[in-house]
This record gives C-alpha cells, structure tokens and sequence, in this order.
C-alpha cells in the first residue's frame, strides 16, 4: 500500500476500508483530519509520527462524511 492508496480509501472507501486503513510506510495507527473552512485535510501516523498535508481537496471525503477521525485498531 502506498499514500496515494490510502488517500483513495479516505476519499472514496467504505467505513471497514477508512477503519482498516494503516500507515504504507509502518503499518501505524493513522490519525486524519477534514478542515472544512479551507478544506485541507492531514494524516499522521502515530507510531512513525510522518504527517501528510493536503490542500484544497475537490470534495469532502467520506471519513469526514462518516465522521471517523482515525485511529483505527
């Protein structure tokens, strides 16, 4: 699995998916986060501590529509 796979889970996967998803690089606890008022969004791994930050996404990922904010078991 790559970032951008995991990118694509958090815009268009299922609840399962976005539960399940791991950080590519440690298999990590993710931890992501939608800002709506500029819709940026971050992910961060809490084992190997990378931090991605995006900008100006197309349209609101379903975690933010399934309101999960990570920290997947």
């Amino acid at each position: 699995m790559t970032w951008e796979d995991v990118d694509d889970i958090l815009f268009d996967g299922t609840v399962e998916q976005i539960n399940a998803v791991r950080c590519p690089e440690c298999g990590g606890t993710l931890r992501f986060e939608y800002f709506k008022e500029n819709r940026n969004r971050e992910t961060r791994c809490l084992s190997c501590h990378t931090v991605l930050k995006a900008h100006k996404a197309h349209y609101i990922p379903n975690f933010e529509i399934y309101s999960i904010k990570g920290t997947a078991k």
